[in-house]
């Protein structure tokens, strides 16, 4: 008889946490430590695309509405202190923001270099030594990562930690490629394209197979596959690929983009091609789910996406809930895509984008991406969840809290002259006094998040909760037209 290899630590941290939520979502914990560790781990040249990207660690504050359970303790980790007043308006929505206080440990790495904040930290064995001592232990605790590299495993071990992420093998699965790979298995359509493209000459070969068909796409669409945001897309279009394509004109979705930069990331990490989607009334909406330490996955929230950019291919927000006309159907899918991934291993946040087109009465629905992580959309639901302390309801696709369902409609990207330089206490204090700030009685108004962006880059992002689309919408707009 066999005997089976002994666990490494990570596999046996799996183990552990399998075995104390089979069945249940970790989040939900009514005792213990969260760990949070928001560090972007992607390429550095694709995050300085975002402006403001440094303080997009700051989105996951949220979770310190979790303290709202008063046997909860978070280890929240930035790069750069956390300015205190964004912290005090965080725990102001909770019935006891002292007590919340006293469970919170702000710890940060004193780096403000562009480079993933895992890295600082695994510099800084004082700082994990601290994390050891708040956390207690596996039994009691977990670190909530944004995405998972070999560098969040290295951090999990190191701390003693299981992570609720998947394991860093498994990253291929959310690029661009993997998405692809993913959809066919889980017999959802992605459109017409191809993947794995590891040169220029394989892009160009790909677009120009697409221009053969009987009815051409007008231009293709080249996604980085470790794009983040959009910003690793560029467009091209068919009709003025006549020679190679390094000498065609190309529309990149970053600005500081050329043939030249984008090539070399072709080669570096591969790339996909598919066609430009321009049909009548598209639509771009968002699933966002977990999979549970045991394998079962967990629909979170179904959202429209608000897209812009060049040929709208960059994410700017989000409004909750989706339409209601392709709302099953998206989700049925994204259902079929969790299981896929469940059965490779993986837990954790994740969110599936969908292309749908209108086909007469009905809709056709295509996988556009998955983010095998934390995403754009996760924190204006997480936000909206717990202020109101609501729940998704997912017979009607509703956050339902007391007093009814909520909606809301949210951006990562109010910018503004009229922002810069300003202290998030300015703005905070400006939108409560126009009235227009989260009422606690109604479950309606406006939460803020990153406010550190706004001295240095003008920047700030908001979740505007209502108690209709047409509320939310009416709130977006007065507060856009108050600070911007």
């Amino acid at each position: 008889m066999s005997i089976a290899p002994p666990l490494c630590p990570y596999e046996e941290l799996r183990r552990i946490f399998a075995d104390r939520y089979p069945a249940s979502d970790p989040l939900d914990l009514e005792a213990g430590t969260v760990v949070v560790l928001p560090s972007l781990s992607f390429p550095t040249a694709e995050l300085r695309k975002i402006v403001g990207i440094g303080y997009y660690e700051e989105r996951l504050l949220f979770l310190l509405l979790l303290l709202r359970r008063p046997e909860v303790r978070i280890v929240y980790l930035t790069s750069m202190p956390v300015d205190e007043t964004v912290v005090r308006y965080y725990l102001g929505f909770l019935p006891d923001p002292a007590g919340a206080r006293d469970r919170l440990h702000m710890l940060d790495a004193g780096d403000p270099q562009p480079r993933a904040l895992t890295a600082k930290l695994l510099d800084r064995p004082d700082l994990l030594d601290q994390v050891r001592e708040l956390a207690g232990g596996p039994s009691q605790a977990f670190v909530l990562p944004f995405n998972v590299t070999r560098y969040e495993q290295d951090l999990a071990e190191q701390v003693g930690l299981p992570l609720y992420g998947p394991p860093a093998a498994l990253a291929g699965l959310g690029s661009k490629s993997g998405s692809r790979r993913v959809a066919r298995l889980a017999g959802v359509p992605v459109l017409d394209g191809a993947e794995d493209l590891r040169s220029v000459h394989a892009v160009e070969a790909a677009a120009r197979r697409l221009r053969q068909r009987a009815a051409p796409p007008d231009a293709v669409v080249i996604k980085l596959n470790d794009g983040f945001s959009g910003q690793g897309n560029a467009v091209v279009d068919l009709r003025d690929l006549n020679g190679s394509l390094l000498e065609s004109p190309a529309v990149f979705c970053a600005e500081e983009e050329s043939w030249p930069s984008f090539a070399a990331k072709i080669a570096e990490g591969g790339a996909v091609v598919e066609e430009l989607l321009t049909a009548p009334g598209m639509r771009s909406p968002s699933v966002q789910l977990r999979i549970l330490p045991g394998g079962a996955p967990l629909v979170l929230s179904t959202h429209s996406q608000v897209l812009g950019g060049p040929n709208r291919q960059v994410y700017l927000g989000c409004r909750f809930p989706s339409d209601p006309v392709y709302r099953a159907e998206i989700r049925a899918a994204a259902e079929r895509v969790a299981r896929v991934l469940a059965a490779r291993g993986v837990i954790g946040y994740f969110g599936v984008d969908f292309f749908v087109v209108p086909d007469g009465d009905r809709h056709r629905v295509y996988l556009a991406e998955i983010n095998l992580r934390v995403g754009g959309t996760t924190h204006p639901f997480g936000m909206a969840a717990l202020a109101t302390e609501g729940s998704y309801d997912p017979t009607s696709g509703h956050l339902v809290a007391a007093g009814g369902a909520k909606s809301y409609l949210a951006t990562d990207n109010l910018k503004s002259a009229r922002l810069l330089g300003r202290h998030p206490a300015e703005v905070i204090d400006e939108v409560a006094r126009r009235g227009l700030a989260y009422d606690h009685g109604r479950r309606t108004g406006t939460t803020l998040h990153l406010l550190g962006a706004l001295p240095e880059h003008g920047k700030m992002g908001m979740t505007c909760i209502g108690d209709t689309l047409e509320h939310a919408e009416y709130l977006y707009r007065e507060v856009v037209g108050a600070l911007a």
